[in-house]
Order: C-alpha cells, then structure tokens, then sequence
C-alpha cells in the first residue's frame, strides 16, 4: 500500500513539473511572440526620423533666411509681427521635431540593446545548456545530490548595482516594473514609436501652417 502511495506521489510531482515546464515555455513563447511584433512595428522608427531630418533641415535653412534677409522682407512683404509669428511657427515645427527625435532615439536604442542582449544570451546559454546536460548525465550516473541551477534575476541585479549611484534607482525602479509586468518594456517601447509618429505629424503640421501663413500674408 505504502508503495502504491509513493508511487501516486511520484506521478503527481512529476505531472506538476512537466505542467510548470509547459507553463513556462509557453509564457516565454507569449512574451517573445510579442516582442517580436512590437520590434518589427518600430523597427520602422528610424524611417519616420529620416523625415522628420527632411522638415527640421528646411525649417531651420528657411529661419536662418528669414533671420538673414529679415531687412530685405519687412518693408516689402511682411509685417513686423507677421515675421514673429512665421518664426514662432517655424521654430514649434522645430521643436516637435527635436521631440520626436528623442522618442526616435529611445526606439533605436531598444532595437539595438534587445538584439545584442538576445545573441550574448543565446550564446550563453547554449553553453550553458550544454555543460548541464554534462553535469547531469554525471549526477544520475553517481547518484549524486547536486541542483543545478541559474537564475537570471541574480545576473539582472549584480548588473543593476554595478550602475552609478546616480543610474540604480532608476534601473532598480525599472527593472522591478519589468520583473512585475513582462509586458511593461514593449508597452513602454511601443507607446515610445507611436508618440514619435504624433510629434512627427504635428511637426508637419506647423510646417504647412507656416506655408499657408507666409502665402497669405504675401
């Protein structure tokens, strides 16, 4: 009976780590899915830039002219406050365009830093992999009592405190958000490209309302 028991006991210990193993893989498999729409979706970031480098070189040849030329302009063509107000618009286009940089650069930095994190890792843990099944095939044939084991929140923590005083609490705050949420960097990269397109929109924006203002004031 007793060993009808141990026996029940075994199977289920065994059920519940194959479950756990599925649940695993399965939610890295989630998780990764995911990353990979979000990285192909702003993976298209550095295109929206190259526009938006098109509007802020014209914009800012076209204030450096009115700058220039501004002797030549206000007699003829342009009020005083008509050329105020052509370079409060050029210089928001601006503007919009510098903060759609930044988001442009936090995307690019993402893409970049994933790509890198996921081939060292991969390579690391191939090797890693490897040299287990070693260790364990020479566990099972001694019957020895030894766990193998890498945690990966360890390695994420020593890289946290090996941050400059002034950078850890903001890694620490990121990485605990990170660890409670695995969606949280794809929402954040995610809200990043789509604000991007925003500012890139409004920087246009500004542009063709500088346009129509310095048409009609003409």
């Amino acid at each position: 009976m007793s060993i009808g028991i141990s026996s029940l006991g075994t199977q289920e210990n065994l059920i519940k780590s194959v479950e756990n193993w599925r649940d695993i893989v399965v939610f890295n498999a989630k998780n990764d899915s995911l990353r990979a729409f979000v990285d192909s979706v702003v993976s298209s970031s550095s295109d929206i830039d190259k526009t938006s480098n098109w509007a802020l070189g014209v914009a800012g040849a076209i204030s450096g002219l009115l700058i220039a030329n501004l002797d030549k302009l206000t007699p003829k063509f342009f009020e005083i406050s008509e050329i105020k107000m052509l370079l409060i618009i050029l210089v928001s286009s601006i503007l919009c365009g510098l903060a759609q940089k930044s988001l442009a650069l936090t995307c690019s930095v993402h893409l970049k830093v994933t790509e890198a994190t996921a081939n060292k890792l991969k390579e690391i843990i191939d090797t890693f992999e490897s040299s287990e099944a070693s260790i364990e095939k020479m566990i099972d044939d001694h019957q020895l009592d030894i766990d193998i084991e890498f945690d990966m929140y360890q390695v994420i923590e020593r890289f946290v405190n090996l941050s400059p005083f002034y950078i850890k609490w903001y890694a620490q705050k990121e990485t605990q958000k990170v660890l409670s949420d695995p969606e949280y960097n794809s929402k954040k990269t995610l809200r990043s490209y789509y604000r991007q397109n925003g500012w890139l929109l409004l920087q246009a924006m500004f542009f063709m309302l500088f346009i129509l203002f310095a048409v009609t004031s003409l």
